[in-house]
């Protein structure tokens, strides 16, 4: 009980931290900003522990199912705090303006990420099990992973490459210390990955937020994304696995 307590505290101090570096942030985004910090990490990582070898055992089409209203949530959070805020579209990167710029990126960051998952593979980077049980083997499992992927290819990069990573900018003055920070939030999230795959997100992590810096659009990160997470468990999976699928 005595370790529950002072973790609890720990995650408590870490959130009223977070809510301390960010008061340049307008008062909803900063308790989103805030959330998205310190209590989301920590609860990702605790229901990958709690849940252990059950979640295994789960059917694949409903943790894909959980997963994507999760998302949604966090996306129309987003938008909640882009109302109350009274935030301009265009400062989370939604935005289309320079379209041959936004394709060129799109197609160098699907590229990029691939390369990151390939890399992987090569050094030897141990797949955690609930990853490859998350792989789709039937035809309906394949359709329920690709409308996830679309669902990760937009919530997750307007959360963290729109909004997060505008919030930490704003409230760092830094550009680079918002993609480090954003990159390894994003990494944690993908703790169920083990060590490896936790590193290897956040590295996709930083290699999304490229286009984003580079074009303010958030546009070419969410097909990238899209994409990436298409070709990874549709097409690359059983090679990505090693063989064992």
């Amino acid at each position: 009980m005595r370790g529950r307590a002072l973790f609890g505290i720990a995650v408590a101090l870490g959130t009223v931290a977070a809510w301390v570096a960010t008061i340049h942030v307008p008062t909803f985004s900063r308790i989103f900003a805030a959330f998205l910090l310190v209590p989301l990490p920590v609860f990702m990582r605790w229901q990958t522990r709690a849940g252990g070898d059950a979640v295994e055992q789960l059917p694949r089409t409903g943790l894909y199912l959980s997963s994507a209203l999760l998302l949604w949530l966090l996306g129309a959070l987003t938008a909640g705090c882009v109302i109350a805020d009274h935030l301009r579209a265009t400062q989370l990167g939604l935005t289309t303006s320079h379209p041959a710029a936004i394709a060129a990126w799109t197609v160098g960051t699907y590229a990029a990420g691939v390369t990151v998952l390939v890399l992987g593979r090569v050094l030897g980077i141990a797949e955690s099990p609930l990853l490859r049980h998350l792989i789709p083997v039937r035809a309906v499992e394949k359709v329920a992973f690709t409308s996830l992927a679309l669902t990760a290819g937009f919530a997750e990069e307007l959360v963290f490459r729109g909004f997060l990573l505008w919030a930490l900018t704003l409230a760092s003055g830094s550009m680079t210390v918002a993609v480090v920070l954003s990159s390894v939030v994003f990494g944690i999230l993908h703790a169920y990955q083990d060590a490896g795959g936790a590193a290897r997100a956040a590295i996709l992590g930083a290699v999304l937020a490229a286009p984003v810096v580079a074009t303010g659009s958030v546009i070419p990160a969410m097909v990238a994304h899209a994409a990436i997470d298409m070709t990874s468990g549709l097409i690359l999976a059983k090679w990505l696995l090693g063989g064992r699928r």
